[in-house]
């Protein structure tokens, strides 16, 4: 709409386009309205007595909508930074719908980062992540807590805090807290809370099962199915690498009938290729 000369204007008509601007991302303050929609900034001083007056009457505030004309790259980096810490979902259609609203329409300015996915990344943040979470409902979200439990990761607050903070605060945010929404995928959340209890034996007994199904499997690989795991695998007092939890692996089903030695034979080809 670049001075729609035609319309009609009514109060409805200039909401209408109002909010149909601040949806595409265009800075509603009036300097910038009246630089390109002249006819829209006189029909809502014309209708409402100052376009401040039909900017609230469309369900803004103007005291956000002034912010723009404030912003840098820096500030708006350290704005996105924090707001990530703090686990506010960072993706373009949330958090233009939400208080947060002018840092969007801040960033993708032409004179800042020209678009959302640009200025996340100045920010240093993960938009693979950011924008996959973008469109999950609760379903999805349980689906995604299932698969990481039958993957063996650990879902207590604080180490999902640390890893996957995206997740937990869009389950915070849509089931209230991070035990509701565990509970609701079906996981005794209590088992999830108690902190592992790492012994050798448990350690070889986890990694079997992987080994069996990838003999050849890479230490990167089982980080990624499982990092506490991965991480308990390499403290100095059990085995200090992946490799080294292999060869007790092996040492161990060497002595072993059946399958266990069929095992170990694989997982000396992998230490040795």
């Amino acid at each position: 709409m670049k001075n729609r000369k035609n319309l009609n204007w009514s109060k409805e008509i200039i909401t209408q386009e109002i909010q149909r601007l601040h949806s595409e991302g265009e800075p509603l303050y009036s300097h910038h309205i009246r630089k390109t929609y002249q006819e829209l900034l006189a029909a809502g001083m014309r209708y409402f007595g100052g376009w401040k007056e039909a900017v609230k009457e469309s369900g803004f505030s103007y005291d956000e909508v002034r912010r723009y004309n404030k912003w840098s790259n820096e500030k708006i980096v350290e704005t996105i930074q924090k707001l990530y810490r703090e686990g506010v979902d960072l993706s373009f259609r949330s958090l233009s719908l939400s208080q947060y609203a002018p840092t969007v329409y801040a960033a993708i300015r032409a004179q800042h980062f020209g678009s959302w996915r640009k200025a996340l990344e100045s920010a240093g943040l993960p938009t693979q992540e950011i924008y996959r979470y973008r469109s999950w409902d609760d379903q999805i979200i349980i689906d995604e807590i299932k698969m990481l439990h039958a993957r063996g990761v650990d879902l207590s607050s604080k180490r999902m805090d640390d890893s996957s903070n995206t997740l937990i605060a869009t389950a915070r945010r849509r089931f209230g807290t991070w035990e509701k929404a565990v509970s609701d995928a079906g996981i005794d959340y209590s088992t999830v809370r108690r902190r592992q209890r790492w012994t050798h034996e448990s350690i070889l007994d986890q990694i079997r099962p992987f080994i069996q199904a990838n003999p050849k499997m890479k230490g990167s690989e089982m980080k990624a199915i499982n990092s506490a795991l991965f991480s308990a695998i390499c403290k100095p007092r059990f085995f200090g690498s992946w490799k080294k939890a292999l060869r007790s692996l092996h040492r161990l089903d060497s002595n072993e009938r059946g399958d266990g030695v069929f095992v170990s034979k694989r997982v000396e080809e992998s230490l040795t290729s």
